[in-house]
């Protein structure tokens, strides 16, 4: 599972998964907070910054965004032309 963004939100849904034991990566296009760092590695979820890891992404099996992520950006719409689902506030955007 990737999680896009290393929010409030995306951080909180990364420790969730992660607790139910699903497999989660975290990327996030701008740097990540050191708050949010922190509980990442507490919680050994990979992360990464400054970028997007596309290949990883679109072999992921699930995506969430992060509600402050634009729907309209190069690699949401890959996502979706890959025909993968986009988790978001418990929808999916197909």
């Amino acid at each position: 599972m990737v999680i896009l963004g290393a929010g409030e939100s995306g951080t909180g849904a990364a420790v969730l998964a992660n607790k139910k034991g699903l497999n989660v990566f975290v990327s996030d296009k701008g740097k990540i907070g050191e708050k949010y760092k922190s509980v990442l590695c507490k919680n050994e979820i990979e992360w990464e910054e400054g970028g997007h890891d596309e290949a990883r992404i679109l072999s992921a099996d699930e995506v969430i965004k992060s509600p402050g992520i634009p729907d309209d950006i190069a690699l949401i719409k890959e996502i979706h032309e890959n025909g993968m689902h986009i988790y978001r506030k418990y929808k999916v955007y197909e």
